[in-house]
């Protein structure tokens, strides 16, 4: 009994001098601020079978068609025969998957039209990467493309990764003006036809180094094009995060890193008022490329596609395309390869969906973790998420949160207990 009762009150002893458990500090909500109602335009995806006319298993907000077998070059293989199929079934099927923003990249030359062929030099081979021989062959493919697709394809796009010679390398120098010249004529021959439809310049992707707003070709074709005065309804850059590991090799807040650098050579040129779209983005790489690679498993995958687009909506990206749903090629995959079937990181792309459309947007402020706020039907909500790599207990005070539930990217909510919340790296949802 005695030796009880010294183990109980040695018991109570190292009780009494462990430290205290800390308690989880409390959020706050963000400071009032105007409401932005979500564009579902936003939600972009590339989608390939599309173009084969399969139906998409969801609601898809915006579609960039490209790697669907649609490029200019596969459309009019001879000068003046055009096979549209593809590209009515890839139009057709995105309409029906309710798309809002149907995007539609107007290169590569084909052969016939090429001013030099490089068959194992381009990634598509041929002559798909040099400048059209004649201007009217350029020419007479816009108002084609723009005359069939009058009121239906939304945009417009250039060229796809004009920075790159795998996509455009024509043998003159200081390329950046040849572009910019395709540019001005693809927008004049547009709108003399379809004055609805957004003009978007050439794709290029952000290296990110000290020289980028002073030498890139990113720079240099937009100088040109604000020279000539190009009326542009958005400026596309593609912000996979390229960094020392090559294209994809970074995080989230890496290519936040290399939005800023974009953002600055449009505040450069005079450009500040156009939009930016994001019109490729993906993490890590699977491609025999001679760069590392870096596959994410599906919490980092759906925490990261999850974060880019509510980057997106804080930093006025107002269109992203995310790469892609069927692909295999980078880090993080939507899809299984073989069966088709949705994984987690396309469960938070829909997931995503339906918190943020119809809902109007706030401010968001960064505490212990972001808080974020909604407005629904009248009802506020909260997005909250912890910085990357990064776990925190918070708490959400009564008085301040009306909310009741908490809601995860896998589609699944549940009751707050104690109005604390466990928030990860992956954005959660508070709801009434």
């Amino acid at each position: 009994m005695i030796l009880r009762t010294l183990a109980v009150a040695g018991l109570a002893t190292l009780i009494a001098a462990a430290p205290a458990q800390a308690q989880p500090r409390p959020v706050s909500p963000p400071p009032k601020s105007s409401w932005t109602k979500v564009d579902p335009g936003l939600f972009g995806m590339h989608v390939a079978t599309l173009s084969a006319g399969k139906e998409f298993p969801g609601e898809l907000g915006g579609v960039r068609l490209w790697d669907s077998g649609v490029r200019w070059d596969q459309i009019e293989k001879q000068q003046g025969q055009f096979d549209w199929d593809r590209l009515d079934k890839a139009v057709a099927t995105a309409e029906q998957a309710g798309a809002s923003e149907i995007m539609y990249v107007l290169g590569s030359t084909p052969e016939w039209a090429a001013s030099y062929i490089r068959p194992d030099t381009y990634y598509y081979g041929g002559g798909t990467a040099s400048e059209p021989a004649k201007l009217s062959y350029w020419r007479d493919w816009i108002r084609a493309v723009a005359t069939r697709y009058k009121g239906r394809i939304t945009s417009y796009q250039i060229w796809n990764e004009a920075n790159l010679a795998s996509f455009f390398a024509p043998e003159r120098p200081e390329h950046w003006k040849r572009m910019a010249l395709l540019t001005d004529i693809a927008a004049d021959e547009i709108r003399a036809i379809d004055r609805r439809a957004a003009i978007v310049s050439a794709s290029s992707t952000v290296i990110q180094g000290k020289k980028f707003a002073s030498e890139s070709f990113f720079y240099r074709y937009l100088r040109s094009v604000a020279k000539r005065k190009v009326k542009l309804d958005a400026i596309s850059v593609h912000l996979y995060p390229w960094t020392t590991k090559g294209p994809g090799g970074g995080t989230p807040a890496e290519r936040l890193e290399g939005l800023e650098m974009a953002r600055e050579v449009v505040d450069k040129v005079g450009l500040s008022k156009v939009p930016i779209w994001d019109t490729e983005v993906n993490y890590g790489n699977r491609r025999d490329n001679g760069h590392p690679e870096e596959v994410f498993g599906p919490k980092v995958g759906s925490a990261y596609l999850a974060r880019t687009y509510i980057d997106s909506l804080r930093y006025d990206v107002t269109k992203v395309f995310w790469y892609a749903w069927e692909s295999q090629v980078m880090g993080i995959s939507t899809t299984q390869e073989a069966s088709g079937t949705v994984l987690k990181p396309g469960i938070a792309f829909f997931t995503l969906e339906d918190w943020l459309n119809g809902a109007k947007w706030g401010t968001c402020s960064d505490q212990r973790v972001t808080v974020c706020s909604l407005k629904r039907s009248g009802e506020r909500q909260y997005v909250l998420f912890a910085p990357l790599g990064k776990k925190r207990t918070v708490k959400v005070p009564r008085a301040q949160f009306d909310v009741r539930s908490v809601c995860t990217l896998d589609g699944e909510c549940e009751r707050i207990a104690g109005r604390q919340v466990r928030v990860t790296q992956a954005p959660v949802l508070l709801v009434p």
